[in-house]
């Protein structure tokens, strides 16, 4: 024989009146009962509860991910301004050093003790080689086959 299936179903009185039959098969009926249609204010109010829980913890997430990128900024910043400190800091204890020193006493035209000094008045570029040309004459000596006669005389 066949095993029939039977749903169990029951008729709800609210006092005198009798309500519809519910079907009590299903749980969720068993707990609310029969399905009255959608009440679109509740739907309303819950929608508007969870838009206020949901935004600021969209919001806060949004703010976390900014603040982020400022944070790498800002370690990549840190990161460049101590590789320009100890590039400072090797600077420093170079000008210290007694090399530095000799370095710029020779560009001053300072000369260790034995040594002789020698003064090279013009040196020439060759895109200055007219200004050279007639820098040499103008200091030529009247007795010089070079010099240029005055324009006076």
């Amino acid at each position: 024989m066949a095993a029939a299936t039977t749903t169990t179903t029951r008729t709800r009185t609210l006092g005198s009146r009798r309500l519809a039959r519910v079907d009590l098969s299903h749980p969720l009926r068993r707990i609310f009962g029969q399905s009255r249609g959608v009440n679109w204010g509740v739907l309303f109010i819950v929608a508007v509860v969870v838009m206020m829980l949901v935004r600021p913890l969209v919001m806060s997430g949004l703010s976390w991910h900014r603040t982020a990128a400022l944070q790498a900024e800002r370690r990549a910043e840190v990161a460049q301004l101590e590789h320009r400190h100890e590039q400072l800091t090797a600077q420093v204890k170079y000008y210290g050093t007694e090399q530095f020193i000799a370095e710029q006493a020779r560009r001053d035209g300072m000369v260790e003790p034995g040594e002789q000094s020698y003064v090279i008045r013009e040196i020439v570029h060759p895109e200055d080689t007219a200004a050279y040309a007639i820098a040499r004459l103008r200091n030529a000596t009247v007795d010089s086959a070079v010099a240029i006669r005055s324009t006076n005389d």
